[in-house]
Formats: structure tokens, C-alpha cells, sequence
């Protein structure tokens, strides 16, 4: 048996607070299992609960505990768990569908109107050292791959999902908009199925110089005093001194900015598709009389289905290059509150920052 150590987690309040607390230990259903959380990515949808209050009809009413990119290993099994067992390290998918509904039996568990997906409210989240977790929604990592790793499979899942639904094949030409963890996550999965020539728009330039790095072919950095109209000119201009007459036939929109899903729309070729992934406001005004003329397929995303063990092997296998180097920035567990704050600086400098617990817990 071990000791486990003091529960503490990071929490968010209605009044748009964040602090730590300590919060009971975990008790397992039996379809459940206990993990020690050793590694937790901050995403943009963290920062948008603490500071904005919501995403769309998800509403901060009650303090919550945030978080939902993480990987951990396994303290204790409910007494029907069979998939894994005390000592695995595994990764976590934070959605956790019933199994039951039309949706999840059709295969699109992601659209489960009863899914407690952790990190949202009014689910907690999995920012503490401690926490409860559906056993089937935990897969085992290979010893060879860090937690910090492990980690990164749940914003990869996210630009996997996006590419997936926007049907993107080997070859063809792609833009994608915004250079932060998703769109660069976006990036890597592009140049692994053969996209080219992959142009990435950001309005920060240490971002597009990532991009660079990772294999993007072309950088736009976009001012902000540009309509999306201006920024489609960019791209197309760039796009054309590949090819004469090359425009975009995929858009990746990673922002949820109001100009980028308008610069995106006018930059893509007619007949093209547009792949919004970003979390913008809840209404936004688009161009769709523009789009509806050129016949721009436009399609959403909502989080994504069976990536795990997908990304896992890709991972595993070095496929995906670059994406471990996105964490910038890595804080303890306690020092989480002050995590919060440089994800949240646009001047910051981050790109992907993490939060670790890398105490072993004491033997008894």
C-alpha cells in the first residue's frame, strides 16, 4: 500500500477567482479507477472559464476544479475495472460518455447528451494530485513515453478530430490559422498526411516561428489593424508564389477570432472547406452569402472520437514531429495559480504550459 500525500487542486469561481485548495481523496466507483495526476497541460478553454465565466452554454455557477489534458498512474481499481491495474501509467480522455444514449451507440459518443467531461462545468476537472476516473476512459502509455507526452493527447485529439471531419488528403494546399497549441498540434498531423503547402497565419511572431521550426512552409503574421478581407489577399498572395493561381482548398481555423473565420472563408478556394475548431463568442457574424456563392463547406467540431490509441501509436513511433517541444513552461503542483497567470499573458511568451507532480506518494 501507499501513503498518499495532501489532495490539493486548482479551482475557479463565478466571480472569476482561481486559488488552491484541498479537497477530499477520491473514491472509486466500481467502474472506476484512482490516479495520481502527474502531468496536466493548461488549454485555452481553462483560461476562458476563470476569466470569461463560460464557453458558450457552459457556465462557471459553482467553484470548480479545472483541467482536462492529463496523464498519470494508477493508486487503486474499482472492483470491476479489467483494462488496467495498480502501477499503469496511462493517459486520460477527460470526456466520459454513458454508453447508452442514440448518440454513443451510433459511434459519435462525443455528441452524448450525458457526458461529464472533466474540466467542464459542472463536472470538476483533473488540476489535483488526486482524482476518480472512468476506467475505460484510460489507456495505457509504454514506459518509453513521459507523462509530459502523454499529456499532449488531448489537444493533439482535438486538431486530429478537426482534420479528420474536414476530409484532408495528401497534396493539398492548406491554411491554417493560428499558431498556438491546437494549430501547431494542427500542423504536424498536416505535414504527416502530406498536406502541402501549409501556410500558418498567428498574430504573434515567436508562434509562427515555432511553426516555422515544425515544417510549415509559409508564415503570415497578421496585424491586427487588418480586416479579413486583407489577411485572405495575404494568403492568397503567399499562396501564389508556390503556384500560380494556388488558394487554399482546406482551412484549419484554430482561433475562434471573428477575423480569422472571415479571412479563412475569402481565402479558401470555391468549393473549399472551412474546419473551425477555435472557441470564439457564443455569435459571431460571418460572411455567408460569400461562402453560400463559392460553395465553402463550413463544419464544426466538437471535441473527437477514438483518438486515443491513435494518437498514442503516432506518438510512440515519433510521427508527430515537434509537438513535445511546444511546452514551453513547466510549474509544480502547487504553484499552479502562478501557471494560470503566464498562460494567460498574451506576452508571456508560452506556448503550452504544464503543471507536474513528480513526488512519489510514501510506502507504507
Amino acid at each position: 500500500m501507499m501513503k498518499p500525500r495532501k489532495n490539493i487542486a486548482l479551482v475557479t469561481t463565478p466571480d472569476h477567482q482561481i486559488y488552491m485548495k484541498e479537497i477530499p481523496f477520491p473514491i472509486a466507483e466500481p467502474d472506476e479507477a484512482i490516479v495520481h495526476v502527474k502531468a496536466t497541460g493548461i488549454c485555452g478553454s481553462d483560461v476562458k472559464f476563470w476569466k470569461t465565466g463560460g464557453i458558450g452554454d457552459y457556465v462557471v455557477s459553482k467553484d470548480i476544479v479545472l483541467g482536462h489534458e492529463s496523464s498519470g498512474v494508477v493508486i487503486a481499481i474499482g472492483s470491476d475495472v479489467k483494462n488496467i491495474q495498480v502501477g499503469d501509467r496511462v493517459s486520460i480522455e477527460p470526456g466520459q460518455s454513458c454508453w447508452a444514449c442514440g448518440q454513443c451507440k451510433s459511434g459519435r459518443y462525443n455528441l452524448c447528451p450525458d457526458v461529464k467531461f472533466v474540466g467542464t462545468p459542472p463536472t470538476d476537472g483533473t488540476l489535483a494530485r488526486y482524482i476518480a476516473h472512468k476506467a475505460s476512459f484510460l489507456f495505457k502509455i509504454p514506459e518509453t513515453m513521459s507523462f509530459s507526452t502523454a499529456a499532449l493527447v488531448e489537444p493533439i485529439s482535438v486538431a486530429l478530430g478537426g482534420i479528420q471531419r474536414s476530409g484532408l488528403v495528401f497534396g493539398q494546399p492548406v491554411l491554417i490559422c493560428g499558431a498556438g497549441p491546437i494549430g501547431l498540434n494542427a500542423l504536424a498531423i498536416a505535414k504527416a498526411a502530406g498536406a502541402y503547402p501549409i501556410l500558418v497565419t498567428d498574430i504573434a511572431q515567436h508562434k509562427l516561428s515555432r511553426a516555422r521550426e515544425m515544417g510549415a512552409d509559409l508564415v503570415l503574421c497578421c496585424q491586427t489593424s487588418w480586416d479579413g478581407k486583407e489577411v485572405a489577399r495575404r494568403i492568397r498572395g503567399l499562396m501564389g508564389e508556390v503556384e500560380e493561381g494556388l488558394e487554399p482548398e482546406v482551412a484549419l481555423e484554430c482561433t475562434g477570432a471573428q477575423t480569422s473565420f472571415y479571412a479563412a472563408g475569402y481565402a479558401l478556394r470555391s468549393g473549399g472547406v472551412l474546419m473551425e475548431i477555435g472557441n470564439g463568442h457564443n455569435e459571431q457574424m460571418i460572411p455567408l452569402q460569400n461562402l453560400s456563392m463559392r460553395e465553402v463547406d463550413v463544419r464544426f467540431l466538437f471535441r473527437y472520437i477514438n483518438t486515443w490509441p491513435l494518437v498514442l501509436r503516432m506518438l510512440s513511433a515519433g510521427k508527430l514531429v515537434g509537438v513535445e517541444e511546444m511546452i514551453t513552461h513547466t510549474f509544480k503542483l502547487e504553484e499552479s495559480v502562478e501557471a494560470f497567470l503566464l498562460a494567460a499573458d498574451p506576452k508571456g511568451g508560452s506556448v503550452k504550459v504544464q503543471i507536474v507532480d513528480e513526488d512519489e506518494d510514501e510506502a507504507e
